[in-house]
């Protein structure tokens, strides 16, 4: 083979080795950072709950109307129905265990793959109203900021996330993003089996066992004022915090705090009457194990794909680079002069 040949083999076997790291880099691995369409996730948690006994209320036991301290676990589904293009239909199911009840609550959401931010349905499929707002998982590389929203299935709102700093999770660099949630109840299905009113006489004698801050709203004048059955209205307040991934964005730990208060309106105000369910809980150490390995080996295969595959193949393009580098210094070096 001539030197002019070989050069020329030399060089473009250089530039398709530069290009293939570049379709790595920039083509295989932003495709890495997409919802899967096979996703399907498990999460356990395990906390307390405050319930209400509609039959101690329904007896006119006001004394006894709220059980506290039950122990609740929540087995939470986050499975990928469908994709179409860029867009996944999620369905994320909530499976709430207490009291020796089992209370199931299926919600679906149409997910932009790579911002993971709600979006327009792709077809017939009703989905929750969470256009442009996060519902149900964070993407990669989240940002470390207070740019992200937050929709609310109970209240149907969407709210601000806020970024409250970093933290470690089982090995791992979490972004810690905390969410507040304070709106009317809208979700059909928490509404259901709540009660729209009360008897006058069931909400006075549940006013001794309330904090002092509705005690003084509610004074014999006020309740007297109220019509019989007193109307009531819901409101959902949540806290959320999540510890989330920095390179994969998989929630490893969480706490949630969630409420449902019933109010009264008196003197066009509402007045929180008291809570019909409170609960408090958290991922559980099992499960945050298995979040945490999840990230790991997703972690490993973007750092492979993103850094380590790009690195490699510019490291072997670089040597065609070197064999012409030097087979030219060794044309240019001048012949050694002849002896006398």
């Amino acid at each position: 083979m001539s030197a002019r040949r070989s050069s020329i083999v030399l060089i473009t076997l250089t530039v398709v080795l530069a290009a293939l790291a570049a379709v790595v880099r920039f083509v295989v691995a932003p495709g890495l950072t997409k919802l899967p369409g096979d996703t399907d996730l498990t999460v356990r948690y395990a906390g307390r709950a405050t319930m209400l006994d509609d039959e101690a209320l329904r007896s006119g036991d006001t004394a006894h109307a709220l059980r506290s301290g039950i122990p609740v676990t929540v087995d939470r589904r986050v499975r990928v129905t469908s994709t179409h293009g860029d867009t996944a239909v999620l369905e994320d199911t909530l499976t709430t265990h207490v009291g020796g009840r089992s209370l199931p609550s299926s919600k679906t959401y149409a997910v932009d793959r790579v911002s993971r931010e709600g979006t327009s349905s792709p077809d017939s499929t009703a989905v929750e109203p969470s256009r442009g707002a996060l519902s149900s998982a964070f993407p990669p590389d989240a940002a470390q900021d207070d740019s992200y929203t937050y929709y609310d299935s109970t209240t149907r709102s969407v709210v601000p996330v806020r970024y409250t700093g970093s933290s470690q999770r089982q090995g791992r660099t979490v972004n810690v993003y905390k969410i507040g949630v304070s709106a009317a109840v809208k979700d059909p299905e928490v509404l259901e089996p709540l009660p729209p009113a009360l008897p006058k006489k069931l909400v006075a004698g549940l006013v001794p066992g309330l904090d002092g801050g509705t005690r003084e709203r509610l004074t014999p004048e006020a309740l007297s004022a109220l019509p019989d059955p007193v109307p009531l209205a819901y409101r959902g307040e949540s806290t959320l915090v999540g510890y989330v991934d920095r390179q994969t964005g998989i929630a490893i730990d969480q706490t949630v705090d969630r409420k449902v208060v019933a109010t009264v309106r008196v003197g066009g105000e509402p007045v929180p009457l008291l809570p019909v369910s409170a609960v408090t809980f958290g991922i559980t150490p099992e499960s945050s194990d298995e979040l945490g390995d999840k990230a790991a080996s997703a972690g490993l295969l973007l750092t492979l794909v993103t850094v380590a595959a790009p690195l490699a193949l510019l490291a072997v393009a670089a040597v065609p680079l070197s064999v012409l580098y030097l087979r030219g210094r060794r044309r240019r070096r001048p012949a050694p002069a002849a002896s006398a």
